[in-house]
This record gives C-alpha cells, sequence and structure tokens, in this order.
C-alpha cells in the first residue's frame, strides 16, 4: 500500500508524517487525545479523501481511539501488528514484543546504510540503543530510561532530591555547583555515556558502522559526532516514520484494512464529537 500519512502513537504524544514523491515531506507533533488538534492538521494539510492511513503503536488503546476518529471520514486505515511482515530479518528471541519505534528505526536505517551496518540511538520516555547489521539483521540492542524517568526515578525513591521536569537530555556539565544541575549533569552523562560505550560495543562486533539519532528528547544529543571509528553520525528525526513508510509500501495494494475496533471507549476516554464540517482552505 502506497500511504498519504503515517503515524506512530507512542505513550504521550502521536506524531504524522505526511507522504509525497516516496518520502516523508513534512512531520508533526499532536496531543494524544486531542481530536480538534488532529482535524485542524488535517485541514491544514488538504489530505486528500478517502485518505490512506499506515500506524504504528506501541499504544494500542490509543491507536483504537484513533482508528475510530479516522474512519469517521470513510478514510483506510492499516495498523502494522506482524513484525514477520517487515522487510527485515529479526535476530532476536521475541520478536512481537520489541516495540515498532525500534523496529521501524532500524527498517529506516538499514535502508540508509545498506550494505554497512547501522547503530541507532533514540531518546524519548526510554533512550534505545540498538544494532543493525549490513545484511539487514535486526540484533537488539539496549534500553535505559529516559530523561525525565531518571530525573522521576530520583526524586520518587529519595527523601530530599527536588523534582525536575526534564523533557530532553539536559545540557549541564558536572561538576554540578547545586543539586538540581549535579542532577541534570549525572543524567546526561549517563545518557550520553551509554549510548558511547553501546556504539562502540557495536563496532566491535561488526566494524565501523553509520550512527543514526533521533527522538524528542535527544536535545543537544543531535549534534553530536561519535567520531572517526564510525562511517558517519546523521540526525533523521522523520526515521521512524519513514520506517513506517518503508514497511507500509512492501505491504500489497489489496491488503484489507484494519477492522474498528470493537470494543468502546471506556470512562477515562469518551467517544470523540463527530467530525464536523470542513472548509477548503486551512484553519487559522
Amino acid at each position: 500500500m502506497t500511504p498519504d500519512v503515517v503515524v506512530d502513537i507512542g505513550n504521550s504524544r502521536l506524531k504524522w508524517g505526511r507522504c509525497q514523491r516516496g518520502r516523508v515531506t513534512e512531520m508533526v507533533s499532536l496531543p494524544l487525545d486531542q481530536p480538534q488538534a488532529w482535524e485542524q492538521r488535517r485541514q491544514n494539510w488538504k489530505l486528500p479523501q478517502p485518505c490512506r492511513w499506515a500506524i504504528a503503536t506501541v499504544n494500542p488503546p490509543a491507536a483504537d481511539r484513533f482508528c475510530l476518529w479516522v474512519r469517521q471520514y470513510g478514510d483506510a486505515v492499516h495498523v502494522l501488528d506482524d513484525p514477520a511482515l517487515l522487510p527485515l530479518q529479526l535476530g532476536v528471541d521475541e520478536p512481537r514484543r520489541v516495540g515498532w519505534d525500534r523496529l521501524l528505526n532500524a527498517l529506516a536505517a538499514h535502508c540508509l546504510a545498506a550494505p554497512e551496518p547501522a547503530a541507532v540511538v533514540a531518546v524519548g520516555t526510554a533512550m534505545t540503543v540498538d544494532l543493525i547489521d549490513g545484511q539487514g539483521v535486526f540484533r537488539g540492542g539496549a534500553i535505559l530510561p529516559g530523561p525525565r524517568l531518571m530525573a522521576d526515578a530520583l526524586h520518587r525513591h529519595t527523601a530530599l532530591l527536588p523534582a525536575l521536569d526534564l523533557t530532553e537530555l539536559p545540557t549541564a556539565a558536572a561538576p554540578g555547583t547545586n543539586t538540581s544541575e549535579a542532577i541534570r549533569a549525572g543524567i546526561r552523562a549517563a545518557l550520553v555515556g551509554g549510548a558511547f560505550l553501546l556504539v562502540h560495543q557495536y563496532a566491535e562486533l561488526v566494524g565501523p558502522l553509520w550512527v543514526f539519532l533521533t527522538g524528542g528528547a535527544l536535545g543537544q544529543l543531535s549534534q553530536w559526532d561519535f567520531g572517526s571509528r564510525f562511517r558517519a553520525t546523521r540526525y533523521v528525526p522523520t526515521l521512524t516514520l519513514e520506517g513506517l513508510r518503508i514497511a507500509a509500501e512492501s505491504l500489497p495494494d489489496n491488503l484489507p484494512p484494519t477492522p474498528v475496533p470493537s470494543s468502546t471507549p471506556g470512562p477515562d476516554h469518551p467517544p470523540f464529537p463527530p467530525v464536523a464540517a470542513t472548509s477548503d482552505g486551512p484553519v487559522g
């Protein structure tokens, strides 16, 4: 299938990618449960009707709600649910338990780096550092808490350490001259140091590789170069969405759309209101 829009539904946000001319040409991050914001973006992008959507998710309840919203337009939507259909070999113990974001990042990285191996450093709620060898085999990787989770754990499990709301990798460097700065410096050192250690371990296994950086919490890490030992370091903010586009385009055109969820939204997530009439032009 050839999608018009690909959507990566995470734990706190969803990302849309507009697909044109064989690539993701625009990307936007939207609230997880605000159909009014989705409606505005749909109008701003002047999406075709009907529109073809491809979705990947680590948050199935949110994906069900989003599919219900999409179906109000009579659109076709397909939710990726079988890793075996990916044009990627999976050299891990339990492929179905690997997050879709990791698999799609790996697929896009392999398409960019082949026939060379690649590592993907993705920083969001968690940080993942994954390896794809030159034959296109996803070899697995490592998962660490992201900046916000680290800060939250320090506050929750100690008596005196303050709460810090870290939305991305901190910029503070050690030594921190106060408690808050020391926490920020420690989190930065843990994440940057962990990424460097892991990609160097991967290079020992497979030789010189490409390093791809992505994720909404990368902060200044997006500007880092991992050094001359590697083929190159590239920041690709659309990496997950490009992987989703590649995965969708590998599926047959006659693939049946994903069925409408049979369960109704619970009391914490009431049904979305009917779609309002739309104009031909952008909103706002």
